[in-house]
Parts: C-alpha cells; sequence; structure tokens
C-alpha cells in the first residue's frame, strides 16, 4: 500500500483507554499530517464539528457516549469516513454508519490500510 497518502490526512482517534490511546496516537503521529484526539464520544463530536477531519477512528465501547453514537452523530453531519474498532467480531457490535472495521488489538499494517481503503472508497 502507498503509506505515502496518509502524510496530508488529519485524523480524529477517540479512545477511553489511557495507554491503548497512547500507543495508537504515537504511531498514527508518525503517517499523518494532523492527529486529534479524544477520549469519548462527546468530546469527540465536538472536536469533529471544530476540526472537520478527513478521517475517524473510534472505539465502541466508551463512557459518556459510545462510538455507535458518535458514528450516528458524525453520519448526519456529513459523509466522512469512520473506522470502528472494537474488541468485540459480533452482531450487536455493527455499526451501518461506519466504513470500516478494525478488532483489537490493533495491528499497524491493518490500521494503515483501512484508513486508505475507507479514503480511497
Amino acid at each position: 500500500m502507498d503509506y505515502e497518502k496518509l502524510k496530508d490526512i488529519t485524523v480524529l482517534y477517540v479512545e477511553d483507554e489511557d495507554m491503548m490511546r497512547e500507543s495508537v496516537v504515537m504511531l498514527l503521529k508518525r503517517r499523518f499530517k494532523k492527529v486529534l484526539v479524544a477520549a469519548n464520544g462527546l468530546e469527540a463530536i465536538d472536536i469533529y464539528k471544530a476540526e472537520n477531519p478527513d478521517i475517524v477512528i473510534t472505539d465502541l465501547q466508551m463512557p459518556v457516549m459510545d462510538g455507535m453514537e458518535l458514528a450516528r452523530q458524525i453520519r448526519a453531519l456529513g459523509s466522512t469516513p469512520i473506522v470502528v474498532v472494537s474488541a468485540f467480531n459480533d452482531d450487536s457490535h455493527q455499526v451501518p454508519e461506519a466504513n470500516g472495521r478494525l478488532l483489537k488489538p490493533i495491528r499497524k499494517n491493518d490500521l494503515f490500510d483501512i484508513v486508505l481503503d475507507c479514503l480511497s472508497a
């Protein structure tokens, strides 16, 4: 894959677990132009409205506002690609508004590949 295309992209990453958030943000900062970070969906929707990122990567299970509700609200505002990250791969954790899905633990190449796929769709 041509990861060079990612250098002009602004990504909003939403994750409530501190250690997971910090490790993925370090990874994202190596590839993306700008990385915006939120710890829950409510923070994320405010950042989304203010910054208009190119793509949103969100965990599903979070306090305050979960990833499903965040995806619904983002979809109501526009067509920004959304990648959902979850430890679960069953029907109750499917998000119709999402353009892509990643299972935890996140693998670096899977993350970048799905972002490229979503942005080129």
